[in-house]
């Protein structure tokens, strides 16, 4: 070949190579341009789609079970409050026997962590790479966001809730008396005493608003009066003046008998006294041998001309009873040394009737 011939070749292969880079260069240029444009299209969608979220909660996020997708934090954090306001809003009632009292956990001091959990999901947005804004925008990914909500159960007020119901229900025992300040008798009934358990009230509380219970029964001890009205199921009420004798059952007047009572110079005493001893058929003793006695034998044996007739029932009064005598004509008038005489039927009647320890009442009465 010819050095004309070998130049032209050269320069028509070197003119390929021209057309050739520039083709390619064309290409990468269109590539990049496209790789550009698409690169601009994913920003700008990407960007657009997250500034539609902008304050609100992005996709895929869950507080306690609640989908808040698509909220606002106020939004958010109301329907995760509707979620749990049944455990912090439901009724507890503490219950002693008709009394009840009502508490909620949350008067109670009971509440939830739901404006942090809120806020935790806003913020599990906030740190997302483009990357992952890319994914979530173009591949329909989510936050895959969840958080429970967390209830806190003080036990402050819940002990203050039942310390207060001690205040109401707390009250000491009450004896029963006997009243007759009106000249007749009234049995003023006992009480029980009732003291509140606080210590095991509380907890049975606290145990019912940490595990939604709703009932609560209230833990209380008793106390025992002293004196109950048992003690008074016989009472018997001397009323000198009338010279009457009344014997109650159950407070109620259930006989009443004619006496006679003590002289002016001998009177009966009065107050509260008690049957000391019950004495069947009994030897009389003389009381006062050299005073109105004097005449009198030191002892009378048992029998119905004894002074004491055949029963006598004696009271926690030195040397007074209630006893029989043959000398009914004194009844209904003060002719005693003190005593108080009854009808012979009637004193071994009421003899069977009451026991020892049976209270006396004695008052000037008419």
């Amino acid at each position: 070949m010819t050095e004309n011939a070998l130049g032209s070749a050269t320069h028509a292969e070197r003119t390929h190579r021209r057309s050739w880079g520039i083709w390619v260069l064309a290409t990468l240029g269109i590539a990049v341009l496209l790789a550009a444009g698409a690169a601009f299209i994913v920003a700008r969608g990407t960007q657009d789609y997250f500034s539609s979220y902008r304050g609100r909660i992005l996709p895929g996020a869950s507080v306690a079970g609640v989908d808040v997708s698509g909220m606002t934090p106020k939004e958010a954090l109301e329907a995760v409050q509707a979620e749990i306001s049944p455990k912090l809003d439901r009724q507890i009632t503490v219950g002693y026997k008709d009394q009840s009292w009502s508490a909620t956990p949350a008067g109670l001091g009971a509440s939830s962590n739901a404006k942090s959990a809120v806020r935790r999901a806003v913020a599990a947005g906030g740190g997302l790479s483009f990357v992952e804004q890319a994914r979530m925008r173009w591949l329909d990914d989510e936050l895959n966001f969840k958080t429970p909500v967390e209830i806190s159960y003080p036990k402050a007020k819940a002990r203050q809730k039942i310390e207060a119901i001690a205040h109401e229900v707390d009250r000491k025992p009450v004896d029963a008396s006997l009243d007759y300040s009106t000249g007749f008798v009234k049995i003023t009934p006992d009480r029980v005493g009732v003291y509140v358990l606080v210590g095991k009230s509380h907890q049975d509380l606290v145990h019912a608003v940490r595990n939604g219970s709703d009932k609560v029964a209230l833990t209380v001890d008793t106390q025992k009066p002293a004196t109950t009205a048992a003690a008074y199921d016989d009472v018997l009420l001397l009323r000198i003046g009338e010279n009457r004798l009344y014997h109650y059952e159950d407070g109620k007047v259930v006989d009443t008998y004619s006496v006679a009572t003590g002289q002016p110079e001998y009177p009966t005493p009065t107050g509260l006294f008690e049957v000391t001893e019950k004495r069947y058929m009994p030897t009389w003793i003389n009381p006062d041998p050299t005073g109105w006695g004097a005449s009198m034998p030191e002892s009378i044996g048992p029998g119905p001309s004894n002074p004491l007739g055949t029963r006598a029932l004696n009271w926690s009064a030195s040397g007074i009873r209630f006893h029989g005598t043959l000398a009914t004509s004194s009844l209904g008038t003060q002719a005693s040394h003190g005593c108080v005489r009854m009808a012979m039927s009637e004193v071994e009647y009421l003899y069977d009737r009451v026991d020892v320890g049976t209270p006396i009442v004695s008052l000037i009465g008419y």
